[in-house]
């Protein structure tokens, strides 16, 4: 019997299993590695702790807790794994995709600089300085969040499962978990392809499909998936070195070797893998409509991902049954979020007692707060 079973590697699980295995716990994660259902390889990588957010609330407390570990974290998981996750202190700039949007890019700047000064709105010619020229954005509002910055998402994932491998986390590749049971003892674990697993308590990590594995009526009516469409482009001579994100949801992410990763499409309850053309279309439509040099740029590749969404963008991390918890609604923010909300699931699995900032997201109570775009 493990001590604890987490279903589900992206970026949740796979924190709560590095955070768990710094003890004496035996732990096990299952994940069924179904090519396109990820969300975690294939994010953005935005650490966008303020570029969410428009008014005070618990959840926005979290994320800027949540940002300020990444600089350390990546220190950590560099000299553990050998594995670089790409943090860039890029900054973010956000920016209003049509004039109609420009009171609302002013109603969060004003939001934002209460908290973090440094927060301000550009100037035509700010603008034109900080992005060297690339963007254009006439009569357009804009303000520059110098702190949200960003990481290799992919590379981060990767050094979170190769951590807990090297911590001696036992992994299920490939398997599919059919059904949750709670035995006297804790919990049987059903797969198909390992039979029945056994553990004291069990995470439920799933993203998406977390609501699949428990027997709870309104958890399975609270999460739903939402598809998200990227594309990478190369331009070796793009000189744009801060992420550009769009009141309408389309961004524009600087990577190494002169790459942009450009996101992202939003389609409700759709499970399906790969991009349209549509999505394609509408992605560079709008990043070339504000930086024009995008449409010399070469694409390399394109994909898609499935992101767990939750009524009014309210995450749900709570115990639904003694021992058996669910983490999962994080949306847009599951990266940004992921390093923090291990370390507190590994306190509440270790010590019992839920953590009192979770205390607001509890399932039945998914509805009292929003995050905003």
């Amino acid at each position: 019997m493990y001590d604890v079973i987490i279903i589900g590697s992206g970026v949740m699980g796979l924190s709560v299993a590095k955070s768990l295995s710094e003890s004496d716990l035996n732990i096990a994660v299952i994940d069924r590695d179904i090519p396109g259902m990820h969300a975690s390889y294939k994010a953005g990588g935005m650490l966008g702790a303020q570029n969410e957010f428009t008014y005070d609330s618990t959840l926005f407390r979290l994320a800027l807790r949540a940002q300020r570990l990444f600089e350390p974290l990546q220190a950590e998981l560099k000299q553990q794994t050998g594995i670089d996750i790409e943090y860039q202190q890029s900054g973010l700039i956000k920016l209003a995709a049509a004039p109609e949007d420009n009171e609302q890019v002013l109603q969060q700047q004003s939001f934002l600089h209460r908290y973090h000064p440094a927060v301000r709105l550009l100037s035509e010619q700010e603008l034109n300085d900080i992005t060297h020229h690339t963007v254009t954005a006439p009569h357009l509002a804009a303000m520059h969040i110098p702190t949200d910055h960003q990481i290799n998402a992919n590379k981060y994932t990767k050094a979170l499962l190769k951590s807990i491998i090297q911590n001696g986390v036992e992994r299920y590749y490939q398997t599919e978990v059919t059904q949750v049971e709670a035995q006297d003892t804790g919990y049987q674990v059903h797969t198909d392809q390992h039979g029945v697993l056994t553990a004291k308590q069990v995470i439920v990590a799933g993203g998406a499909w977390s609501n699949e594995l428990v027997n709870e009526p309104e958890l399975d009516k609270a999460v739903t998936g939402v598809k998200g469409e990227v594309v990478l482009a190369e331009h070796k001579d793009l000189k744009l070195d801060t992420t550009i994100f769009m009141t309408n949801g389309c961004y524009i992410v600087p990577k190494t070797k002169h790459r942009f990763l450009i996101g992202a499409t939003s389609y409700v309850n759709d499970y399906s893998v790969g991009v349209s053309s549509e999505g394609k279309d509408w992605l560079m439509s709008h990043t070339i409509k504000h930086i024009p040099d995008i449409a010399q740029s070469q694409i390399l590749k394109t994909w898609s991902g499935i992101r767990p969404y939750t009524r009014n963008e309210q995450p749900i991390m709570d115990e639904i049954q003694p021992g058996l918890f669910v983490i999962t609604g994080h949306y847009r923010n599951g990266i940004l979020l992921s390093p923090l909300v291990g370390q507190l699931m590994s306190e509440w699995v270790l010590n019992h007692q839920r953590p009192e900032a979770f205390t607001d997201f509890q399932f039945k109570r998914g509805e009292r707060h929003e995050m905003h775009n």
